[in-house]
C-alpha cells in the first residue's frame, strides 16, 4: 500500500482526476435566478418604447389663429378632453401672451409637442 500514496483514482499514476460537472447549491440557484432576472428587466426597459412622460421628440404643434377664433375656441379644438382654462394657460405662457387676446395669423405654439396637429 505504500507504493498507491501518489496516484489518482483509477490506479495509474500521474494521470489528472476527470473534471466533476458544476453543481449548483440551493443559494447559488437562487442567486443565478436573481441575477437572470435582473438582466431581463434590463433588456426590456431598453427595448420598450418610450411612454408619453417623457416627450416626443420633433417639432411642436402650431395653431394658426383663424378669424373669430379665441384662445377658448383654439384650447377647445385643439385637447377637448383636458380643462380648457388649463390649456389657455399653457399657449399663454409658451407664447409669452400677456392678456387673452390673439390675432387672426398669429402662430400659436401648443402645449404637449403634439407635432403634426394643428387648431385651425
Amino acid at each position: 500500500m505504500a507504493g498507491r500514496a501518489g496516484r489518482a483514482p483509477g490506479g495509474v499514476p500521474g494521470a489528472a482526476r476527470p473534471a466533476s460537472p458544476v453543481r449548483l447549491t440551493r443559494r447559488g440557484r437562487l442567486v443565478l435566478l436573481g441575477l437572470l432576472l435582473v438582466l431581463a428587466t434590463l433588456v426590456t426597459d431598453l427595448a420598450a418604447a418610450p411612454g408619453e412622460a417623457s416627450g416626443r421628440p420633433g417639432a411642436p404643434a402650431i395653431a394658426v389663429v383663424q378669424p373669430g377664433d379665441t384662445l377658448w375656441s383654439i384650447a377647445r379644438r385643439y385637447a377637448p378632453g383636458r380643462d380648457p382654462f388649463e390649456t389657455i394657460d399653457d399657449i399663454r405662457r409658451l407664447n409669452g401672451i400677456a392678456d387673452y387676446t390673439v390675432r387672426p395669423g398669429q402662430r400659436l405654439t401648443l402645449p404637449g409637442g403634439r407635432a403634426g396637429e394643428q387648431a385651425g
